[in-house]
């Protein structure tokens, strides 16, 4: 007979083990295990093609994107990033992990090398709750982003993120874990608001899609490296208008936060993967592609302030994984800018650098760009006097309509031979000439800064492993590099 002390001994064992089969109980489980550290949450707000010069708190146009100023407000503001490759992918890679593009293998759209640590394997590490909604097949391998919630599209509806955060934060409360939140805006990539190519992707702009004053050609100024062109004005507002729809997507993130209660618990950080989607902007290394301003609000942050301090997007994650107190991630590229935030004399890079290999088509269209303060040294690989550069930013009025006034115009002419054939190399005065229309490379005058340029770029060539290093040296030595196309190898692959 068995005894009262064994026969529970064996009821509980019993009991372990019908629940232990049970569905969802070993995560049920989890649900209790709380932390008992006090960690702040992350949220991050990237959007899509969106160009510094088109933003509020940049242009000091007030009304047009309300949100983004008023979250400008309090934040700190860093006007003068730069993001180490004008490309989605390559961009939100090089974000997430810290490292160079040609450093984590993600040097085009397809993954970087298995193994990449992450912001989301770091906080995950941390014990964070990990959401994502869209751009999920832009942040790669599936192994360096194990977000416990994923919402992959395309749709510019502008509650979609802040759905996906409602519920991405009661979820993690739930669980009594702190939550890292990525939001990926798809405005105002193309097809741009208004557009006729974006009438079915917007629903013909129907209510929620909708902005409330749309602007129309002439309202908006054309940038310094555009042409004043009326295809390009009209183009230009469609842009605006993406624009806008942008910060009603970004005010409903902020509502959903603020409405959630973990407002004050939580670090904000906004920024863009890249520039426009248009000529001499984005998949170029024209600064136009690369300038991508920062907002970064935390907990007990001090006064906001703005920093023009010349930085680059590698800089994001480990300043994050500072702000959080998490372990940081060994040999990153970037550096973190708490020191400066807490006081120390802010001090620029002596220089940034930018990348483009592969872009969405497969071909690789190598060019560089080192740039100070003032000056810009461009090295184009491709520009043999006979490769023709081709990208999605062509899509669209801007471009089409250059190419028509270059039948009439030298200059235009000119401007569109500058960027379908490009430079081997390229030397722009930023402070005199923004568009960066005019290359100084072989002007007697600049010829020592010219020389200073192509030093530093080729010990940091040498430095980082750059794959473009032979092709340097060759085009240095008065050669031609030879770029090997396998754009089936390499394209964007459906659903990306």
């Amino acid at each position: 007979m068995i005894n009262t002390r064994k026969r529970r001994f064996l009821q509980a064992g019993a009991a372990v083990a019908i629940m232990g089969a049970l569905p969802g109980y070993a995560r049920a489980i989890d649900y209790v295990k709380r932390d008992p550290r006090k960690r702040h949450n992350l949220l991050l707000i990237t959007s899509d093609d969106v160009d510094w010069s088109a933003l509020g708190f940049m242009n000091r146009r007030s009304g047009l994107t309300p949100h983004l100023d008023g979250l400008a407000a309090q934040c700190h503001v860093f006007e003068q990033v730069r993001t180490v490759a004008p490309i989605c992918m390559p961009s939100r890679q090089a974000l997430m992990s810290g490292l160079l593009p040609h450093k984590n293998g993600g040097n085009g759209f397809f993954p970087m090398k298995e193994g990449t640590s992450t912001l989301c394997t770091a906080l995950s590490m941390e014990g964070y709750y990990c959401a994502a909604s869209h751009k999920i097949g832009h942040m790669q391998p599936a192994s360096s982003f194990p977000w416990d919630m994923k919402q992959e599209g395309k749709d510019r509806h502008p509650m979609v993120h802040a759905d996906m955060l409602r519920l991405a934060v009661t979820e993690a409360q739930a669980q009594y874990k702190p939550f890292f939140i990525n939001c990926n805006i798809n405005d105002p990539h193309r097809p741009f608001y208004g557009s006729e190519d974006a009438r079915e992707l917007d629903h013909a702009q129907a209510v929620p899609y909708r902005i409330a004053s749309p602007l129309k050609a002439g309202q908006v100024p054309i940038p310094d490296n555009l042409e004043d062109l009326p295809d390009i004005a009209e183009e230009m507002a469609q842009y605006w208008n993406s624009v806008q729809r942008l910060d009603m997507a970004v005010g409903n993130i902020l509502k959903a936060l603020k409405d959630s209660g973990a407002w004050d618990d939580t670090i904000i950080l906004f920024v863009a993967d890249h520039g426009m989607p248009m000529p001499f902007a984005k998949a170029s290394v024209y600064d136009h592609g690369i300038r991508t301003p920062v907002l970064l609000r935390y907990p007990g942050m001090a006064r906001p302030r703005r920093f023009d301090t010349l930085t680059t997007n590698l800089d994001i994650l480990p300043t994050l994984l500072d702000l959080l107190q998490a372990k940081p991630l060994d040999d990153r590229d970037g550096q973190s800018w708490v020191p400066m935030l807490e006081g120390a004399v802010a001090q620029d890079r002596p220089f940034i650098i930018s990348y483009v290999d592969y872009v969405s088509s497969g071909f690789l269209y190598p060019s560089r760009t080192l740039q100070d303060r003032r000056y810009a040294f461009h090295y184009t690989a491709w520009a043999d006097g006979k490769t023709q550069f081709k990208t999605e930013s062509m899509w669209g009025l801007t471009y089409p309509a250059m190419v028509k006034a270059a039948e009439t115009d030298p200059r235009i002419a000119m401007r569109v031979r500058q960027y379908v054939m490009g430079y081997p190399m390229a030397l722009y005065d930023l402070a005199a000439d923004p568009g960066q229309r005019r290359n100084l490379i072989d002007d007697p005058a600049y010829r020592a800064k010219g020389e200073e340029m192509k030093r530093l770029m080729l010990v940091e060539m040498e430095r980082t492993g750059d794959p473009q290093l032979g092709n340097f040296r060759l085009t240095l030595s008065g050669g031609t590099p030879a770029i090997r196309q396998e754009p089936a190898k390499y394209r964007i692959r459906g659903g990306d």
